[in-house]
């Protein structure tokens, strides 16, 4: 008859818009479901933190559009349906994002389209621009549909140490959540927004993991190409795409810095590079955090050191 009582034992959580962070929490109970909403989105919570089963935790995510104000709670239910909530501090900046115009060229399409017309329905009598619509449109959210399959289970198991490894030597070609304005003949034909970064090096570089952790998918996914995800654990997943060469296979585990693939222009990619994204659960976040050694000090590791 009485709801689960829900402690939240981290500080206050300090995020920007397409940022990330931790939620540790201990419950009065155990209960099948627990987790963090940020407004709308679930990220189940994780026991076993430091081997204590009654210790949970999860990483969550503020997405790219979701704007200080955004209520983010701890919920949990038991057995008996009975529901429980714990307040979450929180304190979230905003972010402005690049706008950035792609020009697309009769020469790309004539590249690039041939190889999409058999993972386009209904394809057959559609011009190249016809159906690069349906790829940057149709064909994205389907991926996005098995991103978010890959991503929806994570290993009880903390993989990763320390700061992310970034492609070495490699220059960036786009940020995170750039809003990208599609043009044709001068025409806007498009909108979308790009949730990675680029990176160009060498054409087929050899591509790191940027962490450790498990191999949650490797195969050829529509406009990323050949795709590598990583699981680190507890719901937080990196993503290589574009790759010309896959080095690893599903549920091998690697280390940080292990060969995962190399740089390529595989899917729509219209010149080798890497598109390196990192995801919590089904959500996208900026890869510059994981990258910073000390944003991961401050928002990560300072806030298990607070739940002991």
């Amino acid at each position: 008859t009485l709801a689960p009582a829900v402690e939240v034992l981290n500080r206050t959580l300090n995020m920007a818009q397409g940022g990330a962070g931790v939620v540790i929490y201990r419950l009065s109970e155990e209960c099948p479901r627990s987790g963090v909403m940020v407004g709308e989105r679930f990220y189940p919570g994780h026991s076993g933190l430091r081997g204590d089963k009654g210790l949970y935790a999860t990483f969550v995510a503020l997405a790219h559009d979701q704007v200080p104000g955004t209520p983010i709670h701890v919920t949990a239910t038991d057995y008996a349906g009975n529901q429980g909530r714990g307040g979450v501090p929180n304190h979230i900046n905003a972010r402005q994002f690049k706008q950035d115009v792609i020009p697309i060229s009769d020469g790309f399409l004539n590249w690039k389209m041939p190889e999409f017309s058999s993972q386009v329905p209904d394809s057959a009598g559609l011009s190249p621009l016809e159906l690069f619509l349906k790829v940057n449109g149709d064909l994205r959210r389907t991926n996005y549909e098995t991103l978010a399959e890959v991503t929806a289970r994570s290993d009880n198991d903390l993989r990763w140490r320390d700061e992310f490894l970034r492609l070495p030597r490699a220059a960036n070609r786009a940020g995170f959540a750039d809003h990208r304005r599609y043009t044709y003949n001068n025409k806007t034909i498009d909108r979308q927004v790009h949730l990675g970064i680029d990176l160009a090096s060498l054409e087929q570089s050899p591509v790191p993991a940027a962490n450790g952790g498990r191999v949650a998918f490797a195969e050829s996914l529509g406009i990323y190409g050949y795709t590598v995800i990583l699981d680190h654990g507890f719901g937080l997943f990196s993503m290589y795409a574009h790759l010309s060469h896959m080095a690893v296979r599903a549920d091998q585990i690697v280390n940080k810095g292990d060969i995962v693939g190399k740089t390529g222009r595989s899917g729509l990619a219209g010149g080798d590079h890497l598109h390196f994204s990192m995801l919590v659960h089904q959500t996208f976040v900026n890869p510059l955090e994981w990258w910073d050694p000390q944003w991961i000090r401050n928002n990560v590791q300072a806030n298990i050191d607070a739940a002991k």
